[in-house]
């Protein structure tokens, strides 16, 4: 495997005080399999009874010298969890009944446009001041625990909101929204990758994400349907229900049994932050992957966000543009669903560019003002991302080591929040200075620069090696 990285040695990790060295470790949750094959058959057909695993001599839980051989006479079983259980938090989780109506939610209990911008900004701000920090805490003290956090905080938010009158309220209420998000976003990956690296199935990451992807989008559309529907009786309804899905989260969380992996040598949050981003710098194929990684789903984020107002000026009704959107989230699905089989040829490279290279297409198509050209890319690009993301996944999390993965996915996440908090004003900036053409020119143009450094530094690790 290449670029495998394996946590910084003593003379690599710049801290002060007593510094450890921790031991190599397994494949990240997130991470893609080995580029030698990918699974033959669906992985969430393996997420049934909880496995038992012997290790091979005196390899540690979760290293890969394991193997999923019978128990001998002097080798203890060791059981893994039972992932039905994760599988039913990660959907629990997605359910999403207040995500097509917090905007209109916040303008009838008073609240101007400007102010709603404001408390948008409070979301975002969350994952700047804690994405690192939150993942630091789940490879430190356990991802459930994380993930415990991130739905008791989606709860604490819902319930906020229902009492919103004025701007002062609805700030917090958004910042524990941002701040649940950010408990998760490295924490799930994490969770999944190492239970299935100590089961021996991490060859098989791609498709069993891929699965859950696609169910988790297809509950994203469903329960924004159903959201919006409830809202039309009573706005509080959904926010009442959903703040009952945060709660049973939490529940689920707590109950989850995790794997047993490597685990830093210590319980120092802010050692272990600066031990991930040791592994980035010190890694530059791997930096490189994480830096483009967070450029990427900016861009796409942008598209997405803006081409509502986008289809809505082409002339496209609300009830229209509700239809693209929301159908969008099918389409994700299916690639998703597909992304496995769909790049089982070819190099991660030549994917990666190919993929950006449509989703550079959907940014030009849609600033293009074009009815039927905007449209027909549009529906191509989002069954694109949705094979982008299990896969750039696996590939980023394939190169990180476990006792570091959540704190260094994170970085991932930290970066994108970063971006988008500048990035979102100046397009709508640009629109309205000089246009769609303007603004969605920039992000083509943003992106493109940002992979053509991506396919540089990656090349050149391969003329490095060779």
């Amino acid at each position: 495997m290449d670029d495998q990285v394996t946590p910084p040695a003593r003379d690599q990790v710049p801290v002060t005080g007593p510094v450890r060295t921790g031991t190599p470790s397994a494949p990240s949750a997130d991470a893609l399999p080995p580029t030698t094959g990918h699974a033959a058959r669906p992985a969430i057909a393996s997420l049934g009874e909880p496995a038992i695993l012997v290790l091979d001599g005196p390899a540690q839980h979760g290293t890969s010298t394991e193997t999923g051989t019978e128990p001998g006479p002097d080798q203890p079983a060791i059981p893994l969890p039972d992932l039905r259980r994760f599988v039913a938090y990660r959907l629990v989780s997605t359910v999403n009944l207040t995500g097509g109506i917090w905007i209109l939610f916040l303008l009838d209990r008073g609240l101007s446009l400007a102010q709603v911008g404001l408390a948008e900004a409070a979301f975002h701000l969350a994952p700047v001041l804690l994405e690192l920090p939150s993942g630091s805490l789940a490879d430190t003290f356990g991802r459930k625990w994380s993930l415990a956090i991130s739905s008791l905080l989606s709860a604490l938010s819902l319930f906020l909101m229902l009492a919103v009158q004025d701007i002062w309220l609805a700030l917090p209420a958004m910042f524990l929204a941002g701040a649940s998000m950010t408990f998760a976003s490295g924490a799930q990956d994490a969770f999944l990758y190492d239970a299935m690296a100590a089961g021996g199935t991490s060859d098989r990451f791609t498709s069993t994400v891929g699965q859950l992807l696609s169910a988790s989008y297809i509950v994203l559309g469903l329960s924004t349907w159903a959201g919006a529907s409830l809202a039309g009786l009573d706005f509080a309804v959904p926010f009442l229900l959903a703040a009952g899905f945060g709660l049973v989260g939490t529940v689920l969380a707590l109950t989850l049994r995790e794997p047993t992996r490597d685990l830093p040598a210590h319980r120092h949050i802010g050692r272990t932050i600066v031990e991930a981003v040791a592994i980035a710098r010190c890694h530059p194929r791997t930096g490189s992957l994480i830096l483009f990684a967070a450029v990427y789903w900016t861009a796409i984020a942008l598209v997405e966000l803006y081409a509502q107002a986008i289809l809505s000026d082409l002339g496209l009704s609300i009830s229209a543009v509700g239809l693209v959107i929301g159908g969008s989230y099918g389409l994700v699905a299916a690639g998703a669903w597909l992304a496995d089989r769909a790049t089982a040829r070819g190099t991660f490279r030549t994917w990666m560019v190919g993929l950006s290279l449509m989703a550079t297409l959907a940014a030009l198509a849609l600033g293009s003002e074009a009815v039927a050209f905007a449209l027909s890319v549009y529906v191509v690009f989002q069954f694109s991302t949705g094979i982008t993301e299990p896969m750039l996944a696996n590939r980023v999390n394939e190169r990180i080591p476990s006792a570091q993965r959540a704190t260094v996915l994170s970085i991932q996440g930290f970066l994108y929040s970063v971006t988008m908090i500048w990035a979102f004003p100046l397009i709508g900036f640009l629109a309205e200075r000089g246009g769609w053409p303007l603004a969605y020119g920039t992000i083509a143009a943003a992106l493109l620069i940002a992979l053509g450094w991506w396919v540089i530094i990656d090349r050149r690790h391969d003329l490095t090696i060779s």
